[in-house]
């Protein structure tokens, strides 16, 4: 089920096109990356950062916009699998964030389902989660 050369390039070009429509604040470049049907997700690192169709998930991209003053992703190791016009992709990234005078890089894990379409891919699912611990630093997974 890995992705051929060709379809992984595709759509990690679809999630790179993301990343510089997120990070330059362009709400119409976005727009055209996702999925527009009612059920298009986006779930973020926060307990009510659970956004289901594209105006919530506009809300929320707007919210991270107003809460920081730069933005940007690169990507890491990647895993791309398709089946048919379904693809999903496991990637690590890390994502700078400036906020006023206070910096930070974040590593983040993100995960993706696109579905292929006349024109594209399209984004229909995409969640990010930051990874807190290192599993062997610590003695059970409730510490």
């Amino acid at each position: 089920m890995y992705a051929t050369a060709s379809v992984e390039a595709d759509v990690m070009n679809v999630l790179r096109k993301f990343a510089d429509a997120y990070a330059s604040r362009d709400k119409r470049r976005l727009v055209e990356l996702f999925c527009q049907d009612q059920d298009v997700v986006l779930l973020g690192n926060g307990c009510d950062e659970r956004n289901v169709g594209i105006n919530a998930v506009l809300g929320q991209i707007r919210r991270d916009w107003e809460q920081t003053d730069t933005l940007r992703m690169r990507f890491g190791w990647r895993s791309v699998s398709t089946m048919g016009q379904v693809a999903w992709l496991a990637t690590d990234c890390y994502l700078f964030v400036q906020a006023g005078y206070r910096r930070a890089e974040i590593p983040l894990r993100i995960t993706a389902v696109m579905l292929q379409a006349e024109d594209g891919w399209k984004i229909a699912q995409l969640h990010y989660s930051s990874p807190i611990t290192v599993e062997s630093d610590v003695d059970t997974c409730l510490e």
